[in-house]
């Protein structure tokens, strides 16, 4: 990447380029003469240091939010490692080599503490747009055809305030999990996931249209989309609980069919470019071009256009906010900024596999970073372990299944056999 990986940190892992400063640092201990105690290099890594100390212990983290506690104690023990040098009284001396490598590292912690502010704004702006979002729904489950005025008013409210956002790490969620948490407690509903994700996947979208010219005419119909397209999670919880212990069938069928439940209940919602096709965007947001998808398991011919860029920002997120997939089920953990890398190079190899479609993923993953497709495509070949390579697939191809057995069996007949055309003829 050309620009700082820590402001990258969805995208890429930065704790590679953070180790490799470390080992860089030591081994220029001894290889060039030493910065003078008042030199004017050594006494901005100093005022910097002990502005960056300042800030770090001036953060005010709310229990809820653990994965920003973990990456301020990161920081933290960074700035620890860093007061060895930096101290007024340092037990080491700074090199003239050593010098850029410093503040190249602190340059690290500032994009860190930056994007732990970011995400905390993150989290009161998101209150704000999910009342609205709850306001905005309730017109869907009360009247047969709905005006979608408060959609496209919240629509362009994000348009409005996302404009400014140049990264993804400025309005994605460092943890759903998190912010569900965080939200519940201003806002106690208990389908609150269901609007949290909508509201991640429409801001995804918007900030993909902002970047990809063929994304920005279906831009609005994509967006309310994703506001909505996990809406049949509702219709789901209220079947369970009126039929209670009743309910025989398959719990994993009744859940792969909130796709069509959601697009049932908004087929009256009108009025905006691009409606005629809403339910079918929102039915078949998990379906796959190989017919692996569901509730359908529709094919390539059956997908329209629109249905495959929403399904590909969907399974993004999906893979993002759910790390089970891309763990093992939990074999390892990693750093949290693995994730959405590792989501991303997932999301490459399916499309390469044939389950998406190349030109939508190829076009998200370049708007997410303009860079980002070609280091995939690097990681892929050269199997790096540190992107999760040797972690399993969601589905194994032939290529992992196991060897069948053979079809023959090793009696006494057949080892004769063998015997008699091993050597032609029978001594």
């Amino acid at each position: 990447m050309t620009n700082s990986t820590r402001l990258r940190r969805w995208l890429t892992p930065p704790v590679r380029q953070e180790r490799d400063d470390w080992t860089l640092l030591r081994t220029c201990a001894d290889s060039s003469e030493r910065l003078a105690a008042d030199s004017e290099a050594l006494r901005r890594l100093r005022i910097s240091y002990r502005e960056l100390n300042q800030q770090n212990q001036e953060l005010k983290i709310t229990p809820q939010h653990k994965v920003l506690i973990q990456l301020q104690a990161r920081v933290q023990v960074i700035l620890l490692r860093c007061r060895l040098y930096l101290d007024p009284q340092p037990t080491h001396s700074v090199s003239q080599l050593q010098e850029p490598i410093l503040a190249r590292i602190l340059d690290y912690l500032r994009e860190e503490q930056r994007y732990i502010r970011q995400q905390m704004l993150l989290s009161q702006t998101t209150q704000h747009y999910v009342r609205q979002l709850i306001v905005a729904t309730q017109d869907v489950w009360t009247k047969t055809h709905c005006s979608p005025n408060l959609l496209l008013n919240l629509i362009r409210k994000i348009k409005n305030d996302d404009v400014h956002l140049h990264q993804p790490g400025e309005f994605l969620f460092a943890s759903l999990n998190d912010i569900q948490e965080m939200t519940s407690e201003q806002i106690p509903d208990s389908d609150l996931s269901v609007y949290l994700r909508g509201l991640e996947t429409a801001r995804l979208i918007f900030f993909v249209s902002r970047r990809k010219i063929a994304w920005q005419e279906s831009c609005e119909l994509l967006m309310i989309a994703g506001l909505l397209h996990d809406l049949g999670w509702l219709m789901i919880k209220s079947t369970k609980n009126a039929r209670g212990e009743k309910l025989k069938t398959d719990p994993s069928e009744i859940e792969q069919g909130h796709p069509v439940l959601g697009a049932a209940l908004l087929g009256g919602l009108r009025g905006f470019p691009g409606d005629s096709y809403l339910t079918e965007v929102i039915s078949q947001h998990h379906e796959r071009l190989d017919g692996t998808g569901y509730p359908r398991g529709l094919h390539t011919s059956a997908l329209g256009e629109y249905s495959r860029r929403l399904a590909v920002a969907c399974r993004f997120l999906e893979l993002k906010n759910s790390e089970r997939e891309l763990t093992a089920d939990g074999i390892r953990t990693f750093e949290r900024e693995e994730v959405a890398f590792a989501a991303a190079l997932q999301l490459f190899r399916e499309s390469r596999r044939g389950e998406w479609d190349e030109t939508v993923v190829d076009q998200f993953l370049s708007a997410l970073d303009e860079s980002l497709l070609q280091v995939l495509i690097e990681t892929d070949r050269h199997n790096d372990p540190f992107t999760l390579k040797r972690f399993q697939q969601q589905r194994r191809d032939e290529a992992h299944e196991l060897i069948p057995p053979p079809h023959f069996t090793m009696d006494a007949a057949t080892t004769e056999s063998a015997n008699l055309t091993e050597n032609h003829s029978k001594l």
